[in-house]
């Protein structure tokens, strides 16, 4: 090794050790429980150690209210969603499946009704045909079901007259006394 080498290798092993020491912090053995930061008063300005000032601000206290909100009746009745029965397709689907329904041919009205509710999955015009379906093929829990959620979804009174019809019709192929009282009761309501 040339002198010239050692002394370069002496140089940088001393940076190294310089740069070590400037990551390194001593602490004095006196103080060996940490201590809690005092927290300042809101109006108390607080130093940093480098040198900058924090001063807190005041903050009001946050404070619940409660407010109802109150809908005028004509606005409430009159407030109705979109549930996609006004698409032309849907339309179109709606009427084959009655026409398909008037007909005998239940598996083509039912393909066509699960196409249309497809495309507008909140109309209760297609749960009222997959529910008419439905107590047509002697599957009256599934039209009860159906009729019920469609029911959900229904937003005129002639709908919701319908499909309680449509209830009361499976109830009583199922027998079912209890839901005919039900479905009896909601219709003269409506």
């Amino acid at each position: 090794m040339t002198a010239q080498s050692k002394t370069v290798l002496v140089i940088a092993s001393l940076v190294g050790l310089a740069m070590l020491n400037a990551g390194c912090q001593t602490t004095s053995s006196t103080q060996n429980t940490p201590t809690q930061p005092k927290k300042p008063s809101p109006s108390q300005s607080v130093s940093t150690p480098d040198g900058i000032t924090i001063t807190p601000y005041e903050r009001e206290e946050i404070k619940r209210e409660s407010r109802q909100v109150v809908i005028p009746q004509s606005k409430a009745s009159a407030q109705r969603f979109d549930d996609g029965r006004n698409l032309p397709v849907f339309k179109q689907l709606i009427s084959q499946t009655q026409s398909a329904f008037q007909q005998g041919k239940w598996s083509e009205a039912e393909q066509l009704a699960l196409r249309a509710q497809r495309l507008a999955p909140q109309s209760a015009e297609s749960f009222m045909y997959l529910a008419m379906i439905a107590n047509q093929t002697n599957q009256a829990g599934n039209a009860d079901a159906l009729a019920r959620r469609g029911l959900s979804y229904a937003q005129s009174t002639p709908m919701k007259r319908q499909l309680w019809q449509i209830i009361l019709k499976s109830a009583q192929l199922r027998n079912n006394p209890v839901t005919i009282q039900e479905a009896q009761a909601r219709i003269k309501a409506l």
